[in-house]
């Protein structure tokens, strides 16, 4: 079991002896995200300093499914190996309506990546394997019990900040202030930025419980199971023989109940029966679905649930704060390299987003997996009874549509030729691919990258895109089958990758000026076409059912 350990407070230089110079870069908040911050800026170069309020990872599980792209991500900052090996791997999600498996679906069929679709490992290992590789960094200064009380903009440049330890108050001042301080953000009230979008009534039940079991290591959702009509349960297998049961308590759950031990046993007991257990943490909560209208006020930058929040439904939360310091962090290194700070706008605008697509989903999720109402819930149940036999409503079933990177829209002449796949457009995030005894996201890092048919470019265009400091690929199309198959690349073809892995372009016919545009263009924070992104069949799918639901629910209290 994880035994938690206390940091130790150190006296800052400027309490000790006055130092008042300006950082770069400074976060608020050392938790998943802003570890991943840190790690990220520190491994291009950047130094940053990192406040936390605290001294140890959070207590309780909290966040433990960890998807596909947040190991890529932290593949990248060396911390991967160390979580695949402690955390449980699952592709495997199975369905339940009553006494019923009504649906199994499999998130990596194809098995050509490198690291499975997720792994399930409680947030304290997490950021435990995080705080360990940043006790290494020398770009890191992370302090510990240090909470910031007051920020004040000293002009277009600076920003002061004021800061609260065990042994006095100290100000510094810092070109670039990072707010990962979580859905409380001090950062976020002290500017007086609110969040808008909703607040749910519903109230669900977290417990982890300690239990030997041969159950495979898959997520099992109930919907109105025998041995609790009218809940919806999730059964989740954790490192260390722990277990979470998430289940719906209802909208006037009384928040005691978190600690009614004998309630919480009960609820265990009616899904595993008489196997022996022990409780290890329990949570009650509710939650909302809300953003910042802006994710960047000039120097001071929001990510992660500083940002937005949405439901647990999906594990969208911490994975989307992992990708939001992944998109982040190479933008602003490059700034503080000297381009120009309009980039920070192509962060503003993907990454708001990709949260107005979780908060979409997440919330298209509670309203199947909590109908309000009586008609809207046998509207519900009556998509479960037929998708025990027909898989048109299988597709219609919505348990949580798990986390996946969102897609942004395409920039201009960002696309040249006819494609087969939609799934690889400009605007979306590179698919790995296992290519002989390696994998494309080993050569994927914080660069520009071509991916292109070996011998298409000549010698002096090979110098020129070097010389703009992109990365090239090449493959032989032929011999590397799976890859090129994948990506529909054929003979002239190729892909540009961003820094955080997605798709910038892509051309049937390429000229290298195609790139070099591009990213110029891009560089200068020019933005996505907002008309661009098309909506997958699943999205129209979940999207039409929701309104279905809202629908037959307000009608019901209009009458």
């Amino acid at each position: 079991m994880f035994e938690y350990q206390t940091y130790p407070f150190v006296k800052p230089p400027e309490l000790s002896d006055g130092n008042s110079k300006i950082y770069d870069l400074s976060i608020v908040g050392g938790g998943p995200v802003g570890l991943t911050l840190a790690l990220s800026l520190a491994k291009q170069g950047v130094g940053v300093l990192l406040l936390d309020e605290g001294n140890q990872v959070s207590v309780g599980s909290r966040a433990i499914c960890f998807a596909k792209r947040s190991l890529e991500i932290f593949d990248k900052l060396g911390v991967a190996k160390p979580m695949i090996e402690k955390g449980v791997q699952w592709n495997v999600g199975r369905i339940f309506f009553r006494e019923q498996e009504i649906d199994c679906f499999d998130l990596s069929p194809e098995m050509l990546s490198k690291y499975p679709a997720f792994i399930n490992l409680q947030q304290y290992y997490v950021e435990h394997f995080l705080i360990d590789a940043v006790l290494k960094e020398p770009k890191i200064d992370i302090r510990w019990q240090n909470k910031v009380v007051n920020i004040e903009h000293i002009n277009d440049e600076i920003v002061k900040v004021d800061i609260e330890t065990p042994e006095g108050n100290y100000s510094i001042q810092t070109k670039y202030l990072v707010a990962c301080d979580g859905s409380r953000s001090t950062i976020r009230k002290l500017k007086n930025l609110e969040m808008q979008g909703e607040r749910f009534e519903e109230r669900f039940l977290i417990a982890d419980f300690k239990m030997e079991a041969d159950f495979p290591s898959e997520r099992w959702f109930w919907f109105d199971p025998p041995f609790a009509p009218g809940q919806s349960i999730l059964l989740h297998k954790q490192p260390d023989n722990l277990w979470r049961l998430d289940f719906k308590l209802g909208k006037n759950a009384d928040s005691s109940i978190a600690q009614d031990k004998e309630f919480i046993s009960s609820k265990i007991k009616s899904v595993i029966k008489d196997r022996p257990f022990k409780l290890d943490w329990t949570s009650i909560y509710s939650f909302s679905s809300k953003k910042l209208e802006r994710f960047v006020h000039k120097n001071v930058i929001f990510i992660g649930d500083a940002a937005h929040v949405v439901s647990p439904f999906g594990a969208r939360g911490a994975n989307s704060g992992i990708e939001d310091a992944d998109n982040l962090s190479w933008k602003l290194a490059a700034i503080l390299r000297g381009n120009n700070k309009e980039l920070l706008e192509t962060y503003n605008a993907e990454r708001v987003a990709a949260a107005d697509q979780n908060i979409a989903c997440t919330g298209q999720s509670n309203t199947f997996i909590a109908p309000q109402g009586e008609e809207a819930t046998a509207i519900r149940n009556a998509i479960l009874e037929k998708a025990k036999t027909d898989v048109f409503y299988k597709k219609q079933i919505n348990c949580g549509r798990l986390s996946i990177p969102c897609v942004y829209g395409k920039y201009l002449n960002s696309e040249e030729g006819c494609w087969q796949s939609q799934d690889l457009e400009p605007g979306r995030a590179v698919k790995d691919c296992s290519n002989d005894n390696d994998y494309l996201i080993d050569k994927l890092g914080y660069h520009f990258t071509l991916l292109i048919d070996e011998n298409r470019l000549s010698e002096d265009e090979k110098k020129q895109i070097s010389d703009a400091k992109i990365e090239i690929i090449e493959i032989d199309i032929f011999k590397n089958e799976k890859l090129s198959k994948l990506y529909d690349l054929v003979d002239g073809g190729a892909y540009l990758f961003t820094p955080d892995q997605y798709i910038l372009g892509r051309w049937r016919n390429f000229r290298f000026t195609n790139a070099l545009d591009l990213i110029n263009s891009y560089m200068s924070g020019n933005l996505f076409e907002q008309d661009s992104l098309i909506k997958t069949e699943q999205e129209m799918i979940d999207e039409e059912i929701a309104e279905t639901l809202r629908n037959v629910h307000s009608l019901n209290v209009i009458n």
